[in-house]
């Protein structure tokens, strides 16, 4: 039986290392390729093939997301495994929705991984992911009220009169808003909710 071929796509070569020796460790897998970017990815795919793509989500000149489009306009039945440092239950939605066949945290223990790679390749599953105990982010369902708002430009106030609390209960929520998503100010911390995939454009 070939071995599972596989394209692993991240912009950190350690992570793309870590994982290409993980795998290469492991009976019945072949790295094919490695990709620092989604146009690296789609260059790579057209010259050859995968079983599968283990894609990160969060890169620079393309996110997991447009790379899986990209990959599947080229070839519907291209197997898009779509990684996260942060998972997020809303990304997994996402990913199920944009037809990738699993998301997984980059966090996940070889056997997981292995195992989820298997299923893929051989068509068992439909879509691998981890059970998520947690809250789709690491926001609660307030401060995610007010971070909208701020990604709209409302200044405190305006939340406050919006939301109906009090203007002290916004400047809590913006501390925590801050420390959650580890930045100094309200720009830098809404700029890192898009990274992460907790707002949206």
């Amino acid at each position: 039986m070939a071995a599972i071929n596989i394209l692993i796509v991240d912009d950190h070569p350690m992570v793309r290392e870590g994982l290409e020796a993980m795998l290469m460790s492991e009976k019945g897998f072949k790295v094919g390729a490695l990709a620092a970017n989604g146009s690296e990815a789609i260059e790579k795919c057209a010259k050859d093939r995968f079983d599968v793509v283990l894609c990160d989500i969060r890169m620079p000149v393309m996110d997991g997301f447009a790379t899986l489009a990209a990959l599947r306009e080229a070839n519907p039945a291209q197997n898009v495994l779509l990684m996260a440092g942060m998972p997020l239950k809303e990304e997994e939605d996402r990913a199920r929705e944009s037809g990738a066949k699993g998301y997984l945290p980059k966090n996940v223990d070889t056997e997981r991984l292995t195992d989820a790679i298997r299923k893929i390749a051989s068509g068992e599953a439909d879509f691998v992911c981890d059970e998520f105990a947690s809250a789709p982010s690491p926001l609660t369902a307030r401060e995610m009220d007010v971070l909208k708002l701020l990604a709209k430009g409302f200044q405190r106030d305006e939340i406050a009169q919006e939301l109906g609390i009090g203007s002290e209960s916004v400047k809590t929520h913006i501390r925590g808003i801050m420390k959650r998503l580890e930045r100094p100010n309200t720009t830098s911390a809404v700029g890192r909710a898009y990274e992460l995939g907790i707002l949206r454009v």
